[in-house]
């Protein structure tokens, strides 16, 4: 078995040359070109107040939305599965915007069913939310 010196370079190399150095500004150009922005954009502190009124997200979103009870639920047909029957009960009163659907389908708050909705991931999601604000 060769043994190989520890902590060699090869000839010519030169560690900071390239593209391969992170304050490379074509590095970062690279990196913004493959993946989007070199920053991630952070979620902004209030983003829970910024959210849409259920009301209004609910009813562009969910077919046959019916009025809301005394608790402020109402049910209309869940976009998730083939479904012609109301099975999906939404909060339209309350700012979490809560859901349920009854077919298994699983529930969960505002922000969740725009995850599912879209595919976005949680930080995403909000962003699209709130209107992509920083």
């Amino acid at each position: 078995m060769t043994a190989f010196p520890r902590n060699t370079k090869p000839a010519g190399s030169n560690r900071r040359a390239g593209i391969a150095h992170k304050g490379n500004p074509a590095y970062v150009a690279a990196l913004s070109a493959l993946y989007g922005s070199a920053k991630a954009t952070r979620i902004p502190a209030n983003w829970r107040d910024r959210l849409p009124d259920p009301a209004t997200y609910y009813s562009q979103h969910v077919a046959k939305l019916g009025h809301p009870n005394a608790s402020g639920y109402a049910q209309g047909v869940c976009p998730f599965h083939d479904d012609h029957n109301k099975s999906l009960s939404v909060c339209i009163t309350g700012s979490h915007g809560g859901w349920r659907c009854f077919a298994s389908c699983g529930g969960g708050d505002l922000v969740g069913f725009h995850q599912r909705r879209t595919g976005l991931d949680f930080k995403a999601a909000v962003r699209d939310l709130i209107g992509g604000g920083a």
